[in-house]
């Protein structure tokens, strides 16, 4: 049997205790926490009704505590606009974070495991006297921190602000109201957990926290412990319609920026991370505690399975537990930090979307995540997602024709002034004949604008061609358009003698500039587009990087400056091999910060039929963009055959 020591007396580490001293994997736990038991910050914890499954398997009697003690509901409520959307279908329970720790407190050393408060401990320094140590010390944990490049962590914080309240208000089930102001946009969190009380969370994007003043009160509610009296009175007037007169509750309250961390490895010798100290997911998709708590479940079981430390197994068998450990609980931690991340920068970027209507507002974050794919959300809020999609086509312009089937590809777009009929868009790219007569021949499949690539050399003697072409198809309903290449002065000579409604300018990437040779390369960009004949709507042609879409801000900069220029529309191009999701997530954050609409090129073209059957299809993943707002035309070739 072990002996353990566990360093931090959260959640995770006092539930960890029990299940070791109750399963006889340990002849002692001694917990160290620096604070004294009833210290604690925040408000309310909530958990899934999986996660509350996963508690009742592992401990029913501390499952049945929690459940009795915390507040369960089946539904959440987005407040926009001055309308309230229900969406049904999650259970989740909530418990006070105070009377969570008093439980578990109570059920370790009940367990007979040793807690000692107020008593700080040094992990490493306990390794050798151990055949355990756990550093379930948290986010901030020094003992990760003393061995990060063994552990090779890597934090990176998030560009949005929160700060959490309670109250008494009354909120029945998750509650996220979002609040226009003159300083910018904010919204909340509001849950209750127990006694009448709720959490009351705040976030809003760091622009609009500046404008407001909060970085100044930030600053002087620094100390530990210390709650930020401007930010609560502010909040209080921000969400009076919410609050029905109730006060915010403060305990240690002030703005923070939530930090995303990983590690590469989570052991070291008989040492191992746990919780927070080894992972962080941002609280909109799971909280800390309980991914703690469900780790002690798993690193319980890892020791149990070979009953590492008895018949003279000694450290070695630790250790391979610990690597086991690892193994198992490292795809489910992972998965939901894949969640969670574009979760996290959903919060952070709300403020751009909040024009939009409540059904497609509450339909983009619905799908800010693919943890629930397209037919699993119809078949969960079949009435929520019908009016999503009918906003979307109430949006759409008005035509004489209706769209044909039911993707969100077949509605109207206005692009540059000009009606399209659908959102269907073909780049043609060999040859000009092969290009001419794709046009007059109509083979682009009822495409609304046809992209000719002019980026290789173009004969002056093409330009009778093209401009006969062009008088074709727009008798025909359609637009034809050209690509060139930026700086290439002779063919957009020549695309103005043709007279090309649409002009694409591709504004190629330049490979490991410094920030002066960027900024320098971005000036010329402007000025080349800026430029152009007025006589053509302008589209500025990206490339999407295989970097995340936050990982940089090189990509926004440039959409940024397109739009300055005078662009239109940005037509995001993407290299084979990227996911559709990481595309996306780029599209979404330039359409974002530039209000332009953004046309996605896809490698294997589009279609018109209404995807049903298989959530994971591209097409389905493609009307999901478009009704929430993520994109707003697809360019390509075209698909057939049926469900495709």
């Amino acid at each position: 049997m072990l002996d353990v020591a566990v360093v931090g007396g959260g959640p995770g580490g006092l539930f960890l205790a029990r299940l070791l001293m109750l399963r006889g994997i340990a002849r002692q736990v001694t917990v160290h926490e620096r604070d004294a038991p009833d210290a604690t910050f925040g408000f309310g914890v909530v958990f899934s009704d999986r996660t509350m499954s996963a508690f009742e398997r592992a401990d029913p009697v501390t499952h049945r505590r929690i459940a009795e003690a915390g507040v369960a509901w089946t539904d959440m409520e987005l407040r926009h606009r001055g309308r309230a959307l229900r969406y049904g279908g999650y259970g989740f329970t909530a418990v006070s974070r105070k009377t969570l720790l008093a439980v578990l407190q109570e059920q370790a050393a009940d367990a007979g495991a040793e807690l000692r408060f107020e008593e700080r401990a040094d992990a490493l320094a306990l390794i050798d006297g151990h055949d355990l140590v756990v550093a379930a010390d948290g986010a901030n944990s020094a003992t990760r921190g003393a061995l990060a490049d063994r552990f090779g962590t890597r934090a990176t914080p998030g560009a949005g602000k929160y700060v959490w309240f309670g109250t008494r208000a009354p909120f029945e089930v998750v509650t996220f109201p979002f609040v226009q102001t003159a300083f910018g946009a904010f919204a909340a969190h509001a849950y209750p957990y127990g006694e009448g009380l709720h959490s009351f969370i705040v976030e809003t994007d760091e622009a609009t926290w500046r404008a407001a003043g909060l970085e100044t009160s930030t600053e002087r509610a620094a100390a530990p412990g210390v709650s930020d009296p401007y930010a609560q009175e502010l909040m209080e007037q921000v969400f009076a319609e919410e609050l029905q007169g109730h006060p915010l509750l403060v305990n240690n309250s002030k703005w923070a920026t939530f930090r995303h961390i990983t590690n590469r490895a989570w052991s070291h010798r008989n040492l191992v991370l746990l919780g927070d100290a080894a992972h962080t997911a941002h609280f909109s998709v799971g909280s800390g505690t309980k991914m703690a708590m469900e780790d002690a479940i798993g690193l319980a079981a890892e020791l149990a399975a070979r009953g590492a430390g008895v018949g003279g197994e000694g450290s070695e068998g630790v250790e391979s537990a610990l690597a086991r450990y690892e193994r198992r609980r490292r795809p489910e931690t992972e998965r939901t930090q894949r969640w969670a991340l574009p979760s996290m920068r959903w919060w952070e970027t709300f403020g751009s979307r909040m024009d939009r209507d409540a059904d497609r507002f509450g339909f983009h974050f619905l799908t800010r995540t693919d943890a629930i794919g397209l037919a699993g959300l119809r078949r969960r809020h079949p009435e929520r997602i019908a009016a999503a999609e009918e906003a979307y086509a109430h949006d759409a312009p008005r035509t004489e024709t209706p769209a044909p089937g039911g993707h969100a590809l077949g509605a109207p777009l206005n692009l540059g002034g000009a009606l399209l009929r659908n959102r269907l868009i073909t780049v043609a790219g060999d040859r000009a004949e092969r290009q001419i007569r794709l046009c007059e021949g109509h083979s682009v499949a009822g495409s609304s604008l046809v992209l000719a690539d002019w980026r290789r050399p173009v004969g002056a003697g093409e330009c009778d061609a093209w401009r006969a072409a062009l008088e074709r198809v727009s008798l025909d309903g359609g637009v034809l358009g050209v690509v060139l290449r930026a700086f290439d002065t002779a063919a957009a000579d020549r695309a103005e003698a043709v007279g090309f409604p649409f002009v694409e300018v591709v504004l190629d990437p330049i490979a490991h500039p410094s920030p002066a040779e960027a900024a320098e390369h971005a000036l010329l960009e402007r000025k080349f587009l800026a430029s152009l004949p007025a006589g053509s709507a302008l589209i500025a042609g990206l490339h999407c990087p295989a970097t995340g879409a936050y990982e940089s801000d090189a990509l926004s900069a440039r959409a940024l400056g397109a739009a300055e220029a005078g662009a239109c529309a940005l037509h995001l191009r993407a290299p084979g091999g990227l996911p559709l999701a990481h595309v996306l997530e780029h599209a979404d954050r330039i359409r974002s910060a530039t209000a332009l609409p953004v046309i996605l090129a896809t490698d294997d073209g589009w279609a018109l039929q209404t995807p049903a059957a298989r959530s994971e299809s591209r097409l389905a993943l493609l009307h999901t963009a478009l009704v929430a707002g993520r994109v707003d035309a697809v360019s390509g070739h075209p698909l057939t055959g049926p469900g495709r």
